[in-house]
């Protein structure tokens, strides 16, 4: 049997700053996903769980089409989506007041209900990277971790193991793999480079020190983010990819 692509999972880093002092990277949070999916619209958003006894309380943080950070906290009621009351713009944080037994799913309110993230159980915290980068006089360069790990049910390792960066429509961003795997380095502050990790464009592959990534080892992704001088507002996305061979 070959490692499943659900078993590829992304994480957070343990210090995810949301300004230019605090430290960026760290260790890998076991409680955080960074699968976030933007809304295409402003929006209401939902809630809702695969698990009838759910009744946390999900705090989604965002902006509103002013540009106004604002938050919704909206209690889940099991199975029976909950709309909040709050219209976003976009989405850079989630919440949960306690993890849920089950996978709880934040979505658009109106058609099409877009899934904004989908918790998985056990989860507390969704959130994006470089929340509150604002432009610069002069170009600025930016560094957040996030993390890859394998979660293989049948104890199988990747095998050829390698990251590379699969999209990023804006042109902004670039990653660089951690020196070792499960690794807790971090930096003084985001505008701080890692040392020691080579940057690369998309579509270029980087090894895995090692090539390898045993079932429940994780691997660092470097983030870094080129904004420039004077840079407007930017609503975007990238994709980092985990790929190998099992057997």
């Amino acid at each position: 049997m070959s490692i499943l692509l659900t078993e590829l999972k992304k994480y957070g880093a343990a210090s995810r700053p949301e300004d230019d002092a605090s430290t960026s990277g760290g260790a890998r949070d076991a409680n955080c996903t960074f699968d976030l999916t933007q809304i295409a619209a402003n929006d209401l958003l939902r809630v809702v769980s695969d698990n009838a006894a759910d009744s946390q309380t999900v705090t989604i943080t965002g902006r509103n089409a002013a540009g106004e950070i604002v938050s919704d906290p909206i209690v889940l009621n099991g199975l029976t989506p909950v709309s909040g009351a709050v219209t976003f713009e976009r989405v850079i944080k989630i919440a949960l007041s306690a993890a849920a037994a089950g996978n709880v799913t934040v979505e658009r309110n109106t058609g099409p209900n877009d899934d904004v993230v989908i918790m998985p159980a056990g989860f507390t915290d969704g959130a994006a990277l470089f929340i509150g980068s604002d432009s610069q006089a002069a170009q600025t360069v930016r560094y957040e971790k996030e993390f890859w790990r394998n979660e293989s049910g049948e104890s199988l390792t990747l095998n050829d193991a390698k990251l590379q960066l699969t999209a990023d429509p804006s042109a902004s961003v670039k990653i660089g793999v951690a020196t070792a795997k499960d690794d807790t380095v971090s930096v003084a502050n985001r505008m701080t480079a890692p040392g020691g990790v080579t940057f690369v464009d998309d579509a270029v592959e980087v090894n895995v020190p090692g090539t390898t990534l045993a079932v429940n080892e994780s691997i660092g992704v470097w983030i870094e983010l080129t904004r420039g001088a004077g840079a407007a507002s930017l609503k975007s996305s990238y994709n980092t990819q985990l790929a190998g061979t099992s057997i």
